[in-house]
């Protein structure tokens, strides 16, 4: 999708909130994933009861992190392709970069 934004400028802050927002999810749907399966929780009906429940998220219903949940996702190829770690720390240090200059807290 395009969207005009607002200024210069207002399209790449989108994109670092947005970017910023999946290191978010992701992570957090990695670490849930992984508590459940070491609760004893099978990886599939785990994933299964996020993507029915407040859980639901980009990162559990559509790219999810953890191998033999879904297929033609990087987890299911031994993380090759999709979104690299190293562009998402680059995005995450701009996001905290940005927020320094706005004096905006963002914890997570």
């Amino acid at each position: 999708n395009i969207v005009r934004c607002g200024d210069v400028g207002a399209g790449l802050a989108a994109k670092l909130c947005n970017n910023m927002l999946l290191g978010i999810t992701m992570a957090g749907t990695a670490e849930a994933m992984n508590l459940g399966i070491r609760l004893g929780l099978d990886a599939k009906l785990l994933a299964g009861i996020f993507n029915t429940s407040t859980g639901r998220c980009w990162s559990s219903d559509t790219y999810n992190p953890v191998p033999g949940v879904m297929e033609s996702v990087p987890s299911a190829n031994d993380y090759k392709g999709g979104f690299g770690t190293a562009l998402i720390a680059k995005d995450l240090g701009l996001a905290q970069a940005s927020a320094g200059l706005t004096h905006s807290s963002i914890p997570m």
